[in-house]
């Protein structure tokens, strides 16, 4: 199954429903976005985790999807847009701004009191949109590292949420690897994930193997041999690694 591809289909039929219906208001998107996934067996783009809000963090792909692939907002009045992504329009304007900047300073002084806002919550929601834009090809895979390295040294309070989501973004790119053929043992796997961590540079950001297949499962289709192997190769290291305590 071709993930990707499902969730622009699905998304885009989302898109058909609120042009013709621009009146919709955030909480009414959310519920049909969840209605066509669920009828099309797709799932939101998601962790190792389950919140609650996954629909309503869901519009940030619906949001990239309709202005940067297909340019809704060309043919949509601008209120539309500001009634159902707002907070979306936030992370944009948050995403501008970070990848000019060179410094906290700058970064906040074009943002202003949006900054001061910037909590753990929000920062998370914002590397998921900066995700998406990658996800689905808008931007380089350097470009959403930068952002990362850029969040961690400018906010030592959002540190611990870039290191998480830095190893979502690892745990993401290994999970391509060994869906394309590319990484078959444990040994590849470890090598690989240290070398990405490293080129990162995101401290203690090197994910489990058990969190890296729970979270490529949801965006490949896995060769369930490999992984099996995978996670066996990692519970037979722990448990030489605790006898040895």
């Amino acid at each position: 199954m071709n993930f990707k591809r499902r969730r622009i289909e699905a998304l885009t039929t989302v898109w058909s429903i609120i042009v013709s219906k621009p009146e919709l208001k955030r909480e009414e998107v959310v519920e049909i976005l969840k209605s066509v996934y669920k009828s099309m067996d797709v799932e939101p783009i998601r962790g190792a985790g389950n919140p609650p809000d996954l629909y309503d963090k869901e519009l940030s792909s619906l949001y990239v999807i309709g202005k940067w692939g297909l340019g809704i907002d060309k043919d949509l009045r601008e209120e539309v847009f500001k009634d159902v992504f707002s907070m979306e329009m936030q992370f944009e304007l948050m995403w501008g701004a970070l990848r000019k900047a060179n410094s906290k300073e700058e970064f906040c002084r074009e943002l202003k009191e949006m900054c001061s806002k910037l909590d753990e919550g929000m920062a998370a929601r914002f590397l998921r949109f900066a995700f998406t834009l990658y996800y689905f090809g808008f931007i380089k895979f350097e470009e959403l590292t930068s952002i990362l390295k850029k969040l961690y040294s400018f906010f030592d309070s959002l540190q611990d949420t870039v290191r998480r989501f830095t190893k979502f973004v690892i745990a993401y790119e290994i999970g391509l690897k060994i869906a394309s053929g590319k990484l078959k043992t444990a040994l590849e796997l470890n090598m690989e994930k240290n070398v990405l961590a490293l080129n990162i540079g995101i401290p203690k950001a090197v994910p489990s193997t058990g969190y890296i297949i729970e979270v490529s499962k949801h965006f490949f289709t896995l060769p369930s041999n490999v992984t099996k192997n995978l996670l066996k190769a990692e519970s037979k290291k722990e448990s030489e690694g605790d006898a040895n305590v």
